[in-house]
């Protein structure tokens, strides 16, 4: 055992000397592969949260011209139904008129027709007034068999 103490106390100061090789490894790997390491690992993740940024703001952009386009759309659609009615209403008026004017027409050709028939009928009333005693003589002549006199 005292080999070992008296080895030990021949070599003791290579103990601090590797220690201090240690921390001057681990230096110079922080230095040298460390830190670029995370500073690449940082440089990304700052890239991928702006293109998160970005690509958020494209969406929010695409949802509010979405919206302004569906509001045309409904604003279009909107003015289409007005138009419609409107064109729907002037025909129906336009209908309404050119009906009366043809009921108008025809009521002014029956009234014509009726005063015309009405001549007619009185006419006619006359002459059968007229022709009626020649007429009854003739009837009684058939069933009687014979010739009636006036």
């Amino acid at each position: 055992m005292e080999t070992l103490v008296n080895k030990f106390l021949e070599i003791w100061w290579h103990i601090p000397v590797i220690m201090a090789m240690v921390f001057l490894y681990a230096f110079l790997l922080d230095r040298a592969f460390f830190r670029p390491v995370q500073r690449v690992l940082k440089e990304r993740r700052d890239r991928i949260r702006e293109s998160d940024g970005l690509s958020q703001r494209s969406k929010d952009e695409l949802k509010r011209r979405f919206d302004e386009y569906e509001q045309a759309v409904l604003e279009a659609h909107r003015r289409a139904t007005h138009v419609k009615e409107d064109a729907r209403n002037r025909a129906f008026e336009y209908r309404n008129k050119v009906l009366a004017e043809v009921k108008a027409e025809m009521d002014a050709e029956t009234a014509k027709a009726d005063e015309a028939l009405k001549g007619g009928v009185s006419t006619v009333k006359g002459e059968l007034a007229a022709q009626m005693p020649a007429l009854a003589r003739m009837m009684a002549a058939k069933v009687l068999g014979r010739e009636v006199g006036a």
